[in-house]
């Protein structure tokens, strides 16, 4: 790959966060050393992460460019409406229950994907099979070992693979990976013979290439990892390793009037802390939260009878005084805020975001500017073809794709600058 880029012209003097530059000599012996060495990528983070059109996009490029190892691990079952995963088809019987970390009764344990998935009946069943990903070399299935715990039937194409018994005298995180050729179809079931509890299930191939594994909980905040068990969450770290950790998490907090700053700040600091300690060989890159907008329901059932749509009303940014005042103007039901707005705290998370990543020597890439800043979602709303959906919240396949080319460029001209300079002395 790096010889088919020896005729073009390169400029050697783009800088780089040298936050990435663990990363980018990552890339480069992958790229360079024509060997079967994989990266991985662990995406984690809100609803912009759970349609995987963002983290499918991105994961679309780095296969492009360095080789399609996998999706790794994926949450188990079906385990919230519209999950998707591309390239993956998901198919379950109705019998599994399924519990999210991110309920306020959640009860765990939980691990990266904060799911689980749980039955005892052998009439139950659940089936992976990768429509246009890259075939897996190795399964892994990553179970609850607990008192009790029901043996599961795995195959793979088709055939019986083996069976994992899960019973333990103590709860924790139990972790098989089943050798194949070419996997593209994997089966699992309970025996009948106990509960069987399940918190994630994937693979990947042997490489070349990237393994790009996204976990998005529609939702979630920083908070959601509290619900977390650190025992596992740390076990799925020190046995998968990212070379990379993409944190998508903001929007919920920033649409929150009544965020407390300083606590949403301890708990970021406190979560990335924990983050470095558990994967101290990763890059961590916090993804600032997109741009987004609200209109007050009680300015949108004031539509008169021939606006056709909430494009009646225009979008601009909040003013100081009315930032200062949301509180009181917002339950006066003022007429100043019968606009499209971004909530008053989706900027002051964002700059919180960024002054904890400088701290802590983390890399910030900030999603709202890369969109073009204040009210660039109503832009993308209405922009031919659409880029984003009425809520001003939620980016459409095009507008995922869209943002996803601008993270893309901005780790990747860094990087060719790097392999510019190593074509040059060389």
């Amino acid at each position: 790959m790096l010889g088919a880029c020896v005729a073009e012209p390169c400029d050697p003097s783009v800088p780089a966060d040298p936050a990435l530059s663990r990363f980018y000599e990552q890339l480069y012996a992958l790229e360079a050393g024509g060997g079967a060495g994989t990266i991985r990528i662990l995406h984690l983070g809100d609803s912009h992460i759970a349609g995987d059109r963002f983290s499918g996009s991105l994961q679309a490029h780095f296969a492009r460019r360095f080789g399609d190892a996998g999706r790794g691990q994926l949450p188990p079952g079906d385990p919230f409406a519209y999950y998707r995963r591309q390239g993956i088809n998901i198919r379950t019987s109705e019998g599994w229950t399924v519990f999210s970390s991110l309920t306020g009764d959640a009860v765990g344990p939980f691990g990266l994907a904060g799911f689980r998935a749980e039955s005892a009946s052998p009439s139950d069943w659940m089936v992976l099979r990768l429509t246009s990903a890259a075939s897996m070399d190795h399964v892994t299935l990553e179970l609850l070992e607990q008192p009790g715990g029901g043996t599961l039937h795995v195959e793979l194409n088709g055939k019986p693979a083996g069976s994992i018994m899960t019973g333990g005298a103590v709860p924790g995180l139990l972790q098989v990976t089943l050798e194949g050729e070419k996997v593209t179809r994997v089966l699992v079931r309970p025996e009948g013979d106990g509960p069987v509890a399940l918190l994630g299930w994937g693979g990947a191939a042997r490489g070349p290439g990237v393994v790009y594994e996204a976990h998005g909980i529609p939702g979630a905040t920083f908070r959601v990892m509290d619900a977390w068990d650190e025992e596992i969450v740390a076990a799925q770290l020190g046995a998968y390793k990212p070379d990379l950790i993409l944190l998508g998490y903001g929007t919920n907090e920033g649409f929150d009037d009544a965020l407390d700053l300083a606590l949403y700040t301890k708990t970021l600091e406190r979560r990335l802390t924990s983050l470095k300690a558990m994967a101290p060989s990763a890059t961590i890159m916090l993804l600032g939260p997109f741009d987004g907008a609200r209109l007050p329901t009680w300015t949108d059932r004031a539509l008169r009878p021939e606006d056709s749509s909430r494009a009646a009303f225009p979008c601009n940014p909040l003013a100081l005084n009315e930032q200062a005042t949301y509180g009181a103007l917002s339950a006066d039901r003022n007429p100043v805020l019968g606009r499209w707005h971004g909530p008053p705290n989706l900027n002051k998370v964002r700059e919180a975001q960024a002054r904890v990543a400088r701290a802590q020597g983390i890399v910030f890439w900030d999603g709202a500017a890369a969109m073009g800043g204040a009210c660039s979602i109503h832009r993308y709303v209405f922009s031919d073809p659409p880029l984003a959906y009425g809520d001003h919240v939620h980016l459409t396949p095009a507008g995922s794709a869209h943002l996803a080319e601008r993270l893309w460029d901005n780790l990747m001209r860094p990087y060719a600058s790097l392999v510019c300079r190593r074509r040059l002395a060389s």
